[in-house]
């Protein structure tokens, strides 16, 4: 973290040893009067999509500085900081007619929000197991299928739970006790309390919160991950007493015939080192026996596939959903279900949705993190050179293998949501609430859609042949838009930007040069191989590095528009950047410097949104 002071990072490296040693963590709310520590919380969300959008209150990230944090601070100090209701509204999910609720909590909320999450980031990351993957740094859903990927292979059931509205049947008084077997801090408790408390209003009306954690809310992700916590350690304890014997047993048919294979190679060495001339025609029958044998062998099972002293439990989990994979027979498998079942509705008072669960044979497969995840014969002979012989053999593969797959209806359901056309009789359709857009922005957009299901899908066997439908129609869809904003066809839309294989929009930049954008297709794009550790995160060196940072621009304590020097600043912020039009001196600072963010004095900032800033005159 960049903001913060040598004393604040100590102090946040010690929080993870002592969690680490199994101590329970205190003075956490003193820790939250350092100033570093709520400019960081401000640094990490004032980019936020929504920073500027209001709560139940008129405050948003317009306008911050350094005195309302401290503000903050001083409520919570003395205990009169009380978190304002969430904003309740409902918003479409990816199944077509449905809803879900968002919270959205005030600026200020956020800003408190921030800097718990922040602390409690410290304390539990190091407590968590490998086995989850939602909403934790470094981590994503690559994380959490890739290892499935390599690990789970000969897995012969997939236990399928799917939890009934998990973020909104949380039970608050199990998850303080959670956070109290590792937290010895009442005020911190109680802060985190009143924001489970705080209720939302929803069309006027205030609702309270007897449980869950707010959708929306920027300390609900963590805090759903130290709830459900407890499930990732009862898995670990229960894959322990599960897991039986080292390998499976060889199979018997495939044992004898190894065993004649030995013997034939060692009669055939044996002729090898007489020279008689007679016993050449015995060695050529060895070889043909040993030929025989050799394929024989290759067709049997190497070892027991139904062995009962050979059991394995794996688990994964990112958020609330999850899968448990079993080697062992469905029984088993039943009985690792009802055991899981049982946990959540007793300890954490969670239920399950009985139509969405359920058992699996991994030849059928199921759906998990919109993937399609099943096992697939697909045994092969490869070559295998023996360093220590010279020798060069054959060897099978092995046999079931896990494979992820594209399941066909969400690309269906991605070219609806769109409105790319008809996926299933491939008849594309122009977007009509992108015809204001400049041609260069319709391709960026398209491009960024593409691009983006294509890198989630990368994972999946056969993802190119997979994509090709849903890449087809996007481009046409691309074609026919341009081709309406212009008046046009798509046959003479597609001969004016075909260049080759590729289509190209050019533009001209402000000095007049060509500017070239290429159309997202599959032929040139390379699926990203999987790594040990964790997706390849974007390169932003350019962008950190590149300009001032704004924590060094507000501790400047220079006004950006009038270079006043000392008082009171503020931030102002907007949505987008192409929004800022116009020859007022404040809109030209941020245009020329490429920031959505400006920072003022407090009596610029008013001029600003009085309309007047452009009639005072700049210091110089």
């Amino acid at each position: 973290m960049r903001m913060l002071s040598a004393r604040t990072g100590d102090k946040l490296r010690a929080i993870s040893e002592v969690a680490r040693k199994g101590r329970r963590v205190k003075d956490l709310r003193r820790l939250m009067n350092h100033p570093d520590l709520w400019m960081q919380a401000y640094l990490n969300i004032q980019g936020n999509k929504g920073a500027l959008t209001r709560g139940t209150n008129t405050t948003t990230m317009d306008g911050y500085s350094p005195e309302r944090a401290a503000n903050l601070v001083e409520l919570i100090r003395e205990g009169r900081y009380k978190p304002n209701p969430v904003r309740r509204v409902n918003i479409p999910t990816k199944v077509a007619g449905k809803m879900r609720p968002l919270g959205i909590p005030s600026a200020d909320d956020k800003q408190v929000q921030e800097v718990v999450r922040m602390i409690l980031e410290r304390i539990y990351e190091p407590l968590f197991k490998d086995s989850s993957h939602g909403f934790r740094p470094s981590r994503s859903c690559h994380t959490a299928l890739q290892p499935m990927q390599k690990g789970w292979t000969g897995v012969k059931w997939f236990i399928d739970i799917d939890i009934k509205g998990y973020f909104n049947n949380i039970n608050h008084e199990i998850l303080m006790g959670l956070l109290k077997k590792k937290i010895e801090d009442n005020q911190f408790l109680a802060l985190i309390r009143d924001m489970l408390k705080a209720g939302y209003v929803e069309d006027w009306q205030f609702h309270k919160t007897l449980s869950g954690t707010p959708q929306g809310g920027i300390v609900s992700p963590i805090l759903a991950n130290i709830y459900l916590h407890e499930l990732d350690e009862f898995m670990e304890r229960k894959r322990q007493e599960f897991n039986e014997g080292k390998m499976r047993k060889r199979g018997k048919e495939w044992d004898q015939v190894r065993r004649w294979l030995i013997l034939k190679r060692v009669q055939f060495k044996a002729l090898q080192e007489d020279n008689d001339p007679e016993k050449l025609a015995m060695q050529a029958e060895i070889v043909q026996d040993i030929r025989e044998l050799s394929k024989q062998q290759k067709s049997l099972p190497a070892s027991n596939p139904l062995d009962p002293d050979y059991r394995r439990l794996f688990y994964v989990r990112y958020a609330d959903d999850f899968l448990i994979g079993i080697i062992g027979n469905k029984q088993e498998a039943t009985q690792v279900f009802n055991e899981v079942q049982n946990f959540l509705n007793t300890t954490l008072k969670l239920e399950i949705s009985e139509e969405k669960s359920g058992i699996h044979h991994a030849k059928e497969g199921t759906s998990f993190l919109g993937y399609v995840v099943k096992n697939l014969s697909n045994e092969k002979l490869l070559k295998v050179h023996r360093k220590e012989t010279k020798v060069v053999a054959t060897q099978r593969t092995v046999r079931d293998r896990l494979s992820l797959r594209v399941p066909d209806h969400k690309m269906s359901e991605f070219c609806q949501r769109k409105g790319y056309g008809n996926y299933h009789a491939l008849q594309p359709s122009h977007r009509p609430f992108w015809l204001q857009m400049d041609d260069e922005e319709i391709l960026l957009g398209y491009n960024a859609e593409m691009r983006g299901i294509a890198n989630y899908y990368a994972l999946a066997s056969h993802a190119k042949s997979s994509l090709h439908k849903l890449m087809f129609i996007a481009e046409s869809s691309f074609l026919a838009t341009l081709a309406d904003k212009h008046n046009s066809s798509i046959s003479k839309t597609l001969s004016k930007l075909r260049q080759g294989r590729d289509l190209w929009v050019t533009t001209r930049t402000k000095e007049g040069k060509p500017k070239k954008y290429r159309l997202f297709n599959l032929r040139n794009w390379t699926p990203r191989t999987p790594k040990e550790d964790v997706d390849v995160l974007p390169n932003t060196a350019h962008i950190r590095l590149g300009r001032t940072s704004l924590d060094q621009r507000l501790n400047a304590n220079i006004c950006e528009f009038c270079e006043k020097e000392g008082g009171y600043f503020e931030v102002h912020h907007v949505k987008k950047l192409k929004d800022v039009q116009g020859k007022e001196g404040w809109k030209q600072i941020m245009i020329a410097r490429q920031r959505k963010t400006i920072v003022l004095c407090n009596e610029c900032h008013d001029l600003l949104h009085a309309g007047k800033l452009s009639n005072r005159q700049k210091k110089f």
